[in-house]
């Protein structure tokens, strides 16, 4: 294992999950080579995804502080390296296939287009050896991150390919009985919804069939507190809260649910990557036709491209939008039951 294959992806945790299936990929045609993963303090919890003999960790910043840089410039420096594959777009990285251009090492990269900006600039894509581009500024509906993710890790640039399956650790008589609601402070601000339409929404799926559990956002004590308060006063036996849960004991309670129900992000994309069935609360506030093809943009580049995941634009009126999700799960093509 004298030739190392690197590859950065030191963002969030759901960036992480969108390049699940590439980092599979490589770890998977390289088993006779050392795999050096950096990962960043917020995704490294995560790492059990991509535990191989061959593959190792390194931490650093989301952004790449300074003494990161040096960290990483030395390493660049006496590491025998045969590849790297840059999976975040960070200018500071993009510099690595000019600085070692002497080690004639390999680099691979997404690069970023948009209106005001290419990332990294075209003279710096004449150094990778080979890149694919994420181009945010079109209005033509592009590719997924996934995609983009695996096209830069195969052979030629096709996109039939099959998705990683990962084995979920089952969690015994709670397989597929539950439907999980994840409670996402700001984002049910951003509709004027609160804790007491969260648990509404509860108190209108929840029947015989299945258990409902619920999470929300990880350290809000306050929140926790609240919740612990309603279910008491409520007496609602068919609800379970799971405070502050994370890591692999997070990803596999989403893995083994019946239905996921959560607002866009994180939680959707560890659902889909399981194969779990996944209703996306897609929000977005379109004011102008800009913002209509930011958010539609954004929906294409993120969405998984499952089976088993429906979605729905929720709205301000909070009724509305419970017989929206109600609709969904009994009659929608993809999940209902």
């Amino acid at each position: 294992m004298n030739e190392n294959i690197i590859i950065f992806k030191n963002d969030k945790i759901g960036d992480l999950i969108h390049a699940y299936n590439a980092i599979q990929n490589i770890i998977n045609k390289n088993l006779n080579r050392q795999i050096i993963i950096f990962l960043s303090h917020y995704n490294s919890e995560m790492k059990f995804l991509f535990l191989n003999k061959n593959v190792k960790f390194h931490i650093i910043t989301e952004k790449t502080n300074f003494f990161d840089k040096l960290k990483i410039l030395y390493f660049f420096t006496i590491t025998n390296i045969k590849k790297t594959y840059i999976f975040k777009p960070s200018n500071f990285l993009f510099l690595l296939p000019l600085f070692f251009y002497f080690k004639r090492i390999k680099f691979y990269g997404i690069c970023v287009n948009n209106l005001n900006y290419y990332r990294p600039s075209l003279f710096l894509r004449k150094f990778l050896e080979r890149f694919v581009i994420n181009d945010r500024g079109t209005k033509k509906i592009r590719k997924s991150i996934n995609d983009l993710h695996m096209n830069l890790t195969l052979n030629e640039n096709k996109t039939n390919y099959n998705l990683a399956s990962f084995k979920k650790k089952e969690l015994g008589e709670l397989k597929k009985e539950y439907y999980l609601i994840h409670f996402n402070k700001y984002k049910f601000s951003t509709l004027d919804w609160h804790l007491n339409d969260f648990f509404k929404i509860i108190e209108e799926l929840e029947n015989k069939t299945h258990k409902i559990f619920i999470t929300n956002d990880i350290n809000d004590e306050d929140t926790n507190s609240l919740i612990k308060k309603i279910l008491a006063n409520k007496n609602l036996q068919n609800i379970t809260h799971f405070p502050n849960i994370k890591g692999e004991n997070f990803f596999n309670l989403i893995g083994n649910a019946k239905l996921v129900i959560s607002f866009h992000g994180m939680i959707t994309s560890i659902a889909a990557v399981q194969n779990t069935k996944v209703l996306d609360l897609f929000n977005c506030d379109i004011k102008n036709k800009k913002d209509f093809y930011r958010y539609k943009n954004a929906f294409h580049e993120f969405k998984p491209k499952l089976n088993n995941y429906e979605f729905i634009i929720p709205k301000k009126n909070l009724d509305m939008s419970i017989k929206r999700i109600k609709n969904i799960i009994n009659n929608g093509r993809k999940i209902n039951y």
